[in-house]
């Protein structure tokens, strides 16, 4: 990571080709967690697809904890209702996470690998918002970390554990989030 600058309406992040490459594939494996199994129908016809989405039986596997987390039961006493709750929202829940994944991904993709500054455009920011908190939060799940005590277990852990990579890159995420946060 070199720097973060805005200019103008847009905020210019400096990253190294390894950097660009990891983000990459960290919000490609978000929105892999996220494409559904039924086939989707034509865009062009709104009633098709809104059929097809009230119609549909549960897209996302359940028993994936991240998808747990990301889709918590909106009524955790009632798995009737949440799940009737998922049937009504969780496709549209699941486009928009899906575009602004899209989002970040082009802007990384017009990077180019590192060797120019990936440009967040302050229009797109909530969107940049939204997937690093979400690519964070997946990481916390697979991480185990439910409190700030097993944070701080995983930061002691020795830097051969495959663990503690996974939670550098884990807290980078975070380090990326707070520089845009704070340039916005």
């Amino acid at each position: 990571m070199r720097d973060f600058r805005r200019s103008g309406p847009v905020i210019l992040m400096r990253l190294t080709d390894y950097e660009a490459t990891l983000l990459e594939s960290l919000v490609e494996q978000f929105c892999g967690l996220l494409e559904a199994d039924a086939e989707v129908p034509d865009a062009g016809d709104s009633f098709a697809r809104w059929q097809s989405e009230l119609s549909a039986d549960e897209p996302l596997d359940r028993s994936d904890p991240v998808i747990v987390r990301l889709f918590p039961d909106a009524y955790p006493e009632d798995p009737i209702g949440s799940a009737e709750f998922r049937r009504l929202t969780q496709a549209r829940q699941r486009t928009e996470r899906l575009g602004q994944a899209e989002i970040v991904m082009s802007a990384l993709r017009d990077c180019d690998a590192g060797k120019h500054p990936v440009q967040v455009r302050l229009i797109d920011l909530q969107g940049w918002l939204k997937t690093l908190t979400a690519v964070r939060l997946s990481l916390a799940v697979r991480l185990g970390i439910n409190t700030s005590e097993d944070a701080e277990d995983l930061d002691q852990l020795p830097e051969t554990d495959p663990k503690a990579y996974v939670y550098r890159v884990y807290e980078w995420v975070a380090y990326l989030t707070e520089n845009l946060i704070g340039l916005a």
